[in-house]
Order: structure tokens, then sequence, then C-alpha cells
């Protein structure tokens, strides 16, 4: 699996702050300084609240991955009990998680 910068990430609003980069994604909480994940430019073109809601989901992204495994490992049908199924013996609940896996890591989850 490829690696991803380890978790948790944090949101920071800097908006008071810094006008070209309102939002940010740091490794470290708010107002420490750390490793910078991404930074939401400002752009005329794209509202506010979407700005705010797209660095929101890329602060999240390590816990979104973490569920879309679990998901994987919960739910999704396996042979004899521990090999998982081919992606079109399972639910399409679980074809789409394993759809996901595969465009975050590059990788079949099998």
């Amino acid at each position: 699996m490829n690696k991803h910068t380890p978790g948790p990430w944090y949101f920071s609003d800097n908006t008071r702050y810094w006008k070209t980069n309102p939002y940010s994604i740091t490794v470290r909480k708010p107002g420490v300084h750390g490793t910078t994940i991404a930074n939401i430019p400002s752009r005329r073109s794209v509202p506010d609240e979407e700005k705010r809601a797209n660095a929101l989901l890329i602060a999240h992204a390590p816990e979104l991955l973490g569920c879309v495994i679990s998901m994987l490992r919960w739910y999704s049908n396996r042979l004899d009990g521990h090999n998982i199924s081919p992606i079109q013996n399972q639910p399409p609940e679980i074809q789409r998680a394993m759809i996901v896996f595969n465009k975050i890591t590059g990788e079949n989850y099998a």
C-alpha cells in the first residue's frame, strides 16, 4: 500500500491571518507549527462555504480511509471464511468500497 502522512490531520481556519490560503490541513493541531498537508487557495470562482467544506473533507481523509478498510474487513463476502470473494461476487456497496480502496492505494482489496 502506498504511504500517506499518518493522521490525525487537522483543519485550520486561517481567514483572519492568511488571505491567499484561508484554510489549511496540517499534521499538528491548529496554532502549532507542523507539516502542511494541503492549503485551500482563495479563488473567487469557489464560494467560501465550498472551500471550507473541501478543507474539512481533506482533513478527515485518513479517518475515511480507515472506515473504508474496516467496512471491507467486516462486510465483504468471503470464500472460505478467510479469503475475500472477487469483486463481482460482492454486494454493490462493498464493490464501491473496493473501487475507492483501489483508487486511494493503487491496490486491489483481496
